[in-house]
C-alpha cells in the first residue's frame, strides 16, 4: 500500500460545499420551491375545473420537474467549481421554466382557456 500524499488539484477536485455553493443552493431552491408550490395548486384546484378531462400526466409532470431537476442538478454539480454548480442550478431552473411555460400552452390550446 502506497501513500501518496495528495495534491492540490486532487483536493481541488474534491471540493465541497463551501457557504457560497449553499447560498446558491438555497437560492435556486426557492425558486424551485415556488415553482412547485404553484403545481400543488393546480395538482389541488385543476381537477375541479376539468372534471374527467384532467390531464393528470401533466399535472404529475408539473410536480416531478422542479424537483428531478435541483436534484440532478445538485448531484452534477457536487465535485464542480461554484461558477459550474452555478450552471447546472440555471439550467435546470430553464428546463422547469420551459416546461412550465409548454404545459401552459398544452393546457390553453386544448382546453380553450386563457
Amino acid at each position: 500500500m502506497t501513500t501518496e500524499p495528495v495534491s492540490q488539484e486532487t483536493d481541488d477536485a474534491r471540493a465541497r460545499y463551501g457557504w457560497p455553493s449553499i447560498v446558491v443552493a438555497v437560492v435556486f431552491g426557492v425558486l424551485n420551491a415556488y415553482v412547485l408550490w404553484n403545481a400543488i395548486g393546480n395538482l389541488i384546484n385543476l381537477p375541479k375545473e376539468f372534471g374527467s378531462v384532467t390531464p393528470w400526466w401533466l399535472l404529475i409532470l408539473n410536480l416531478a420537474v422542479p424537483i428531478l431537476t435541483f436534484a440532478v442538478a445538485f448531484f452534477l454539480g457536487r465535485r464542480s467549481s461554484l461558477g459550474a454548480r452555478t450552471l447546472f442550478f440555471v439550467i435546470g431552473l430553464a428546463v422547469v421554466a420551459c416546461s412550465t411555460v409548454g404545459s401552459i400552452a398544452y393546457v390553453q390550446s386544448h382546453f380553450g382557456l386563457i
